[in-house]
């Protein structure tokens, strides 16, 4: 830990990895499985829980993945790390680019991820303390109101976030750029993407449709790919132009 304090004296890596990691997050979440559950559990129950369990399950998925990342040029050259941030970064960016070129517009159906993401809270639902007769709780029962929603949208995020192409993008960003940076942005991202989705995720994903949030997250993962290749080491050279 006092490692990466001492590190935050290098301002411009901080500020490179922090920038990265929240335009990785927005080009990963916006419209991602983890976006609707936060966004269809917003609309059922308390608007406040759901966002409180699903950031603090996020926060710890992104801490958990800057560290892998963070550890795994130690164990392996990092020439040979950077080389697979660079193809995991490319593979996603056609991967999107490729899933908005053959999504159709306009068709009138609900996104692919918000299906899954309702299937899931189907088969995890919560019975919220409304639906049993009054609506007011009282104080001193608060945490058992509190409990089973903070729980559900911790364990329903964490697990679709398990394996996403948004923790293997924090996983590759993790070898190559400040870690606590990488750190910080992830959970600024994930809390402003969530933060959207629990106050108008369902309005959102009906003015901005999943092909455009697509192509710029396929943009956006093309252009780390080509950073990474430039400006990183890796194990064979590349015939770069000297304008990069």
């Amino acid at each position: 830990a006092a490692a990466i304090m001492s590190d935050t004296h290098t301002a411009p890596e901080f500020m490179e990895g922090f920038v990265a990691s929240v335009s990785m997050i927005w080009a990963t979440e916006l419209g991602d499985k983890t976006f609707f559950i936060a966004a269809l559990m917003a609309m059922q129950y308390s608007p406040c829980f759901t966002f409180t369990g699903a950031l603090a399950a996020l926060a710890v998925m992104t801490v958990l993945s800057a560290g892998m990342g963070h550890i795994v040029p130690n164990v392996l050259p990092p020439k040979f790390t950077n080389l697979v941030a660079v193809i995991l970064f490319g593979f996603f960016g056609v991967k999107m680019l490729r899933e908005a070129y053959e999504h159709a517009d306009g068709d009138g159906s609900d996104p692919e991820e918000m299906k899954e993401a309702a299937e899931c809270l189907k088969q995890k639902d919560v019975e919220a303390p409304e639906q049993h007769g009054s609506s007011t709780v009282p104080k001193g029962r608060a945490f058992a109101r509190f409990s089973p929603v903070f729980g559900q949208a911790f364990t329903l995020t964490f697990l679709a976030e398990w394996g996403d192409r948004s923790q293997l993008a924090t996983i590759a960003l993790g070898t190559n750029q400040h870690m606590l940076g990488v750190i910080l942005g992830g959970i600024f991202g994930h809390a402003m993407c969530t933060g959207l989705a629990v106050i108008g995720g369902k309005f959102l994903s009906e003015k901005v449709s999943p092909r455009t949030i697509s192509y710029f997250g396929g943009v956006v993962f093309l252009v780390f790919a080509v950073v990474t290749a430039v400006h990183q080491e890796l194990p064979f050279d590349l015939p770069i132009p000297k304008f990069l």
